[in-house]
C-alpha cells in the first residue's frame, strides 16, 4: 500500500472519514485496536531484524503499514513501509528506519487522541494534514 510522503504525523482526512461513519465510538474503537496491537507488531519485527528474519520483518511491517495508512497515520505508515521494503529486498532495515518506526508508533496514541478531540469538538473535518 503506497502512503504519500509528508512531514506530518497524521492526514486528517482519514481520521474525519472514521469519525464521519461511525461517530467517536467507531474512532475510538479503531484508534484503539490499532494503539493495542502496533507495539507487538513492533516486537515482533525487533525480534526478525535480530534473527536476521527479513520475510518475518517484511510481514510485521506490513501489518503495521496496513494499520497505520487506514488511520492516516503517516509518519508510521511511511517508517513501517521503509522497512518492509527494504527487508523484501532481503536486505537489514537501517537502523534509524528502526528508531523512526519506534518513534513514530509511541507518538501515533497522543495524535490520534488530539484528532478525535478535535473531530469531537467540531473543529473541522477533512482538509490534509496536520503537525
Amino acid at each position: 500500500m503506497a502512503v504519500n510522503s509528508s512531514d506530518r504525523p497524521l492526514n486528517r482526512v482519514y481520521m474525519a472519514d472514521i469519525f464521519e461513519a461511525g461517530g467517536e465510538s467507531l474512532a475510538r474503537d479503531v484508534v484503539a485496536t490499532f494503539l493495542e496491537e502496533a507495539p507487538g507488531r513492533v516486537r515482533t519485527l525487533d525480534e526478525a531484524v535480530a534473527a536476521g528474519d527479513w520475510g518475518e520483518v517484511a510481514q510485521a511491517a506490513h501489518a503495521i503499514v496496513s494499520g497505520a495508512s487506514m488511520l492516516g497515520l503517516t509518519d508510521v505508515a511511511e517508517s513501517a513501509q521503509q522497512c518492509e521494503h527494504t527487508a523484501a529486498q532481503g536486505r537489514r532495515p537501517a537502523p534509524d528506519a528502526v528508531e523512526r518506526l519506534h518513534a513514530a508508533v509511541t507518538a501515533a496514541g497522543g495524535v490520534l487522541e488530539a484528532e478525535i478531540a478535535r473531530l469531537v469538538a467540531g473543529t473541522g473535518s477533512g482538509g490534509g494534514a496536520t503537525g
